[in-house]
């Protein structure tokens, strides 16, 4: 009976999208009060109700998720995404079937800057994440590189948007979301201190101020069409409110932070300095 089961997955898998999982490892299922459980050879099981909805080809007919659609490593467009190399574009937002909704509502304590490529939203340990906007999820597993539990979703105008240091992943590779749903819980995992959402807006790997699209103080978009043009992606070079501070004799990158209220991180980071790198006076040297 069990096999005339099995049999009978495979046969839909066209409709449910079960031929992603690895088949020739399964070897049972068992139906329990909760519904049907999947066995596999390494000791490991799941929910077959817990398959993700995979988008159809008619639906990616711009190959915007076939191109550069890496699971399994965080930047996906393998330094092809040099902010220089970027055109000029107009993207929309949202429309009249794709809407926004802010991730989470919470306390901005941390903003964004060269060394941080996103926002800090203050929540407590098991509160929703909501996904942004419409789009897929392209990555979705434990990041040691800090970002702890991280989800990545890519959207229908090439944005993607991070969700890191949640406490539980609720969605998977592939699966097809919505704006408002719910995308993980709250947590501190990774490279935190305490419970809060990191929350980064990307296009082509290259970060943006989530700021200058998301008005976080009512909840909304700036606006429905977002520019991309050089001088969005900030830190940008670009960037017409940088301040800058001459070097004068005596002066070393702690006193130049402290005078000018940054830290030394952040102003090796902009200049693209070491912390030992030697200060020629005379020289102006960019602080915010």
């Amino acid at each position: 009976m069990r096999y005339f089961f099995i049999l009978f997955l495979l046969f839909l898998s066209p409709f449910y999208g079960f031929s992603q999982r690895n088949i020739p490892n399964i070897i049972d299922t068992v139906e329990t009060d909760s519904g049907a459980v999947i066995l596999y050879r390494n000791h490991t099981w799941e929910y077959l109700e817990n398959e993700p909805v995979m988008m159809s080809q008619e639906e990616d007919s711009t190959g915007l998720f076939s191109h550069s659609w890496i699971n399994d490593q965080v930047f996906a467009y393998m330094g092809a995404s040099k902010r220089d190399s970027i055109k000029d574009t107009l993207l929309s937002l949202v429309s009249n079937i794709r809407t926004f909704h802010l991730p989470i509502i919470g306390r901005i304590y941390r903003g964004f800057s060269y060394i941080h490529k996103g926002m800090d939203l203050s929540l407590k340990k098991g509160d929703t994440v909501r996904a942004a906007f419409d789009g897929v999820v392209r990555y979705a597993k434990y990041n040691r590189g800090g970002f702890g539990n991280l989800v990545i979703l890519r959207h229908y105008n090439g944005l993607e948007t991070y969700y890191a240091h949640l406490s539980k992943l609720k969605v998977m590779v592939n699966q097809v979301v919505k704006a408002n749903e719910v995308v993980g819980l709250g947590g501190s995992t990774g490279r935190s201190r305490s419970p809060h959402l990191h929350f980064e807006v990307r296009y082509k790997d290259v970060p943006l101020d989530p700021q200058r699209m998301i008005d976080f103080d009512n909840n909304k978009l700036i606006s429905g069409i977002f520019p991309v043009t050089k001088s969005v992606f900030y830190p940008s070079d670009y960037d017409g409110k940088a301040v800058y501070y001459k070097i004068r004799s005596g002066d070393t990158l702690g006193r130049i932070a402290k005078k000018c209220h940054t830290s030394v991180k952040e102003i090796c980071a902009i200049n693209k300095l070491k912390s030992n790198s030697i200060l020629r006076v005379g020289r102006s040297i960019r602080v915010k």
